[in-house]
């Protein structure tokens, strides 16, 4: 396994963004957005909008339409991210040295500074619309990580295509599909580590707390110029 671990960890690849200690950054920083908006934020998983859309149908059952919709909203403002996201790659694909995903990480690093000081309780509705939108432009630009499909902002697809790869391992006994299920795990345990590293700094530094997650952004920001890490 040592082996398996250094080759995820320290083995150089060509493109930055596929790399998955940049990938793990960003996991960091997707767990901690989603404990953030659900900790601070009125219980709204900004990142995952599956739990929105079950919370969305329970209150629309209850006829409670205030509620049905503060959970549409953040639904909707991702799919919206989704599209931005995609007339971004559309614009940048001329650029060789300046990728789109570098736009993407700027608007989310500004974005998060400027929440930061905004009080809990205060345009909470806003502010979960606004991080619904940024996680929608981290998920589309990072999708392919360490030469497998994965996401940072969410761990249900991970997990399923960390099972996935292996119960190939041991019905094979191949050792790729051993390294792929290692990816999968590593990118559920950052994502896990930023949810509870929010989850420690909210009660010390209360919204504050979202500024690191501008300091891991502009690390990756910078990274991301790198021909190979």
């Amino acid at each position: 396994m040592r082996r398996e671990l250094k080759k995820i960890f320290f083995i150089r690849k060509k493109d930055s963004v596929q790399t998955f200690r940049l990938a793990a950054l960003l996991c960091i920083v997707g767990g901690f957005l989603d404990a953030y908006t659900f900790t601070t934020r009125g219980k709204v998983l900004a990142n995952a909008q599956t739990g929105n859309l079950v919370y969305l149908a329970i209150n629309l059952a209850k006829r409670n339409y205030q509620k049905v919709f503060s959970y549409f909203v953040p639904i909707f403002v991702f799919a919206l991210g989704i599209l931005f996201s995609e007339y971004l790659k559309h614009i940048f694909t001329k650029y060789e040295n300046f990728r789109w995903q570098h736009t993407a990480i700027i608007i989310q690093l500004i974005v998060m500074f400027f929440i930061s000081f905004i009080p809990s309780n205060h345009l909470n509705m806003l502010v979960n619309v606004i991080i619904s939108f940024i996680a929608a432009l981290q998920y589309q630009g990072f999708r392919r990580i360490h030469g497998v499909n994965g996401a940072t902002t969410m761990c249900t697809g991970n997990l399923r295509s960390g099972m996935e790869f292996l119960s190939l391992f041991i019905k094979t006994k191949d050792k790729v599909y051993f390294y792929d299920f290692l990816v999968y795990i590593g990118l559920i345990s950052f994502f896990v580590i930023g949810a509870t590293l929010c989850a420690v700094l909210v009660q010390f530094f209360k919204n504050y707390a979202l500024l690191v997650c501008c300091v891991l952004q502009f690390i990756v920001f910078l990274v991301m110029f790198k021909q190979k890490i």
